[in-house]
């Protein structure tokens, strides 16, 4: 599943998470590699967990049931598929920081070596993800939040493998719908 995701990463295609490089917030005049939280389609954690957003998450199930019936899904299938996608992406969400822990910065830091980040999620190969990407592994890189990190983590070996192609279907679809 890693290999994949690289694979998407490198098209400049969401998924799962975000990836790339930026300056080191606590050593500006040093670049860093991050990870962080990331894989959804609504713009923020609220969207998937407040009553107030109940509406848009009707309205953007029906958005992507319509995209995966374009795609060629019967209408039952489309359906079902936009379902499981609300289902793993409030996972990652629930995991996310809200848009307010996110204003504090020392909560989107957290600098491990590689084999600190495989402590962490070792459902996840970063050794492999690096391969694939072409990125050295011999620096340490923020991964960020912990928490996000440790949910996809679990949703590695707790979501069947149809379900994320599903889910990565979906971020390929909706990436390339303003084409």
């Amino acid at each position: 599943l890693q290999l994949q995701i690289a694979k998407l990463h490198d098209l400049g295609l969401p998924a799962v998470f975000g990836f790339g490089a930026g300056a080191d917030l606590k050593s500006t005049n040093t670049m860093i590699v991050n990870a962080a939280q990331g894989g959804i389609t609504l713009p923020n954690r609220d969207y998937y967990t407040e009553a107030r957003y109940a509406d848009t998450r009707s309205k953007f199930v029906e958005y992507m049931t319509n995209m995966f019936k374009l795609a060629g899904d019967a209408p039952d299938k489309a359906a079902a598929r936009a379902a499981k996608v609300l289902e793993m992406q409030t996972g990652l969400a629930t995991a996310s920081l809200t848009p307010v822990e996110r204003r504090n910065p020392d909560n989107g830091y957290n600098k491990v070596s590689v084999a600190g980040a495989q402590e962490l999620t070792p459902n996840f190969s970063w050794a492999a993800y690096f391969k694939e990407r072409g990125v050295e592994t011999n620096y340490d890189f923020n991964i960020a939040p912990p928490k996000f990190f440790k949910e996809m983590n679990a949703m590695m070996s707790d979501v069947a493998i149809e379900d994320w192609k599903t889910y990565l279907t979906w971020m390929v679809l909706n990436s390339a719908a303003p084409s």
